[in-house]
């Protein structure tokens, strides 16, 4: 008889430390705007990522074949362009520390070029839509509370139960 240890156990504690192992192979770069709304590309490539702040991710593997002498990871760099046509870009992005982890960059918009006014007045209509889009959110979980609760509550039987304690023993009659 073959007696194996650790078992089926054993199999899915290596399977969770392959999987969670995957997670920590990547880099993520959050790409910011000052103001916010900035639409961002990447250059060279012209990669649309969408409107400020987006989040893009590395593999650690690849940033390694990226270093450079002062142990930094080189990525190609972004452009920002705000809805009056002002733009700021870096042509590439310097990651210091780890080719895994959470690295984050702002570009900020010259107020000397023309049409801040447009800049500012996008960037508070992106903070109003994001008010809403969490107050619908809001209002979806609380809709969604209330129907698991109501439901919750026809699931269960009405019952009323009372004791009587009769010398030492203790009768409960429900119904």
């Amino acid at each position: 008889m073959v007696v194996s240890v650790g078992g089926p156990r054993l199999a899915f504690l290596a399977m969770i430390a392959v999987l969670t192992s995957g997670c920590a192979t990547q880099a993520s770069l959050t790409v910011m705007s000052q103001p916010e709304g900035a639409f961002i590309t990447e250059k060279g490539s012209g990669t649309s990522y969408g409107t400020a702040p987006v989040t893009v991710f590395y593999d650690g593997a690849t940033l390694l074949r990226h270093k450079n002498a002062d142990g930094c990871y080189l990525v190609k760099g972004f452009e920002a362009r705000w809805v009056s046509g002002t733009t700021a870009s870096l042509d590439f992005v310097r990651l210091c520390a780890s080719n895994v982890g959470d690295y984050n960059i702002s570009f900020s918009r010259d107020p000397a070029q023309p049409s801040l006014d447009k800049d500012l007045q996008f960037a508070l209509q992106l903070q109003a839509l994001r008010a809403q889009q969490q107050q619908a959110k809001a209002a979806q979980d609380a809709a969604s509370a209330a129907l698991f609760s109501a439901w919750a509550n026809t699931q269960r039987p009405n019952v009323n139960c009372t004791s009587t304690q009769i010398g030492n023993t203790v009768q409960t009659n429900c119904r």
